[in-house]
């Protein structure tokens, strides 16, 4: 009798074991279909309208040029990720040749373009440090451009110079990191002779990373030469300043009379350097001069400082000053840059 109850028992395991691996390789199965069926983004091409509209936001299309017989588009991508993406052109009525970012792609037929080619666009190569820092760049430098061209001086100028330097590096990284993320696609029928269309050149992976890379060592290169070179102090602090992304803030906790002061490092480079502080008079602090080592590239510094009272009932003036003395460096090329912030309302 116990051994027909064991049998039973160990029947009903096996059923129960089989049961789930059933399910798991169903679930497997249906898993396979649900990837096999979920179709890329589509761009579809009217000729007659001359116009091309994607399916989605994560492309974007530069407006579609279409020359005798020729058709050729850019196509670029919004999001850093690979994707690929279906190119449907209906009403062809040839065989075609294909040439994608100036190289041979092959040959499809005009049911093929009907139906759709599919296309892969790559994701980001670059370090995201490297594009933190053009990013962080590309609308900081033009306005102390703006300012500095009003005043007359040598030094100025020569400033001047070296920012409409730094700001072209800058544009030139971002415009290396777009277009590697991005397609040039001809489609000409064959045994036609193909026609060069304005499309703007495309680096190979290295070619990417080495172009955006030289724009970063470029601007460090700047920042030390103009910590060297420039005599005037603020106009040489203002100058490493609008080339160099990092910013200081400061916030005033009331309830607990105190100062958070942090300083975010979104420059490619390690950054140290020291928080100095100056205080009402009759007023004191409860900490030195807070200090930070290697911060690294997209991090954040953060220190409270506490505000001792003369008396229960003082209030603080406005105008305490806060100030960052950073310190950055890549292999000879050492600058240093003092960021400030004032509090400029009262605080009780």
């Amino acid at each position: 009798m116990k051994l027909m109850l064991y049998m039973a028992i160990d029947i009903r395991r096996v059923l129960e074991l089989k049961r789930l691996y059933l399910f798991a390789i169903a679930a497997i199965y249906m898993g396979a279909m649900a990837v096999s069926n979920a179709w890329p983004a589509a761009i579809t091409v009217n000729i007659a309208q001359k116009t091309a509209i994607s399916d989605t936001n994560d492309l974007s299309i530069k407006p579609l040029r279409i020359e005798d017989s020729q058709i050729g588009l850019l196509v670029n991508s919004n999001i850093l990720d690979p994707q690929d993406f279906m190119l449907k052109t209906p009403g062809l009525k040839e065989k075609y040749d294909i040439y994608v970012c100036g190289s041979y792609f092959g040959q499809r037929s005009a049911k093929q373009f009907a139906d759709g080619v599919v296309f892969s666009i790559p994701g980001r190569v670059v370090h995201p440090d490297l594009m933190r820092c053009l990013n962080a760049l590309k609308d900081k430098i033009k306005p102390e451009v703006d300012r500095l061209s009003k005043i007359s001086g040598s030094e100025p100028m020569r400033v001047v110079w070296t920012l409409r330097q730094a700001n072209d590096w800058v544009k030139s990284g971002i415009r290396s990191d777009e277009s590697y993320r991005s397609l040039d696609i001809i489609i000409n029928p064959s045994g036609h002779m193909l026609k060069k269309m304005p499309w703007r050149t495309r680096l190979d992976a290295e070619g990417t990373v080495k172009a955006i890379s030289n724009s970063c060592w470029y601007l460090q290169k700047a920042r030390a030469r103009m910590y060297e070179v420039i005599k005037d102090p603020d106009l040489r602090n203002s100058a490493v300043v609008a080339m160099t992304p990092v910013t200081l803030t400061t916030n005033y906790v009331e309830s607990k009379r105190q100062i958070v002061v942090k300083v975010v490092n979104d420059c490619n480079l390690p950054i140290s350097g020291t928080i100095t502080y100056a205080v009402p008079k009759g007023w004191k602090t409860d900490a030195k001069s807070p200090k930070f080592e290697n911060l690294g590239a997209g991090k954040t510094y953060q220190a409270a400082i506490k505000l001792i009272a003369p008396s229960k009932d003082a209030q603080v003036a406005s105008g305490i000053r806060i100030a960052a003395n950073v310190t950055v460096t890549q292999d000879k090329y050492t600058a240093k840059v003092k960021l400030i912030n004032s509090l400029d309302s009262t605080i009780k």
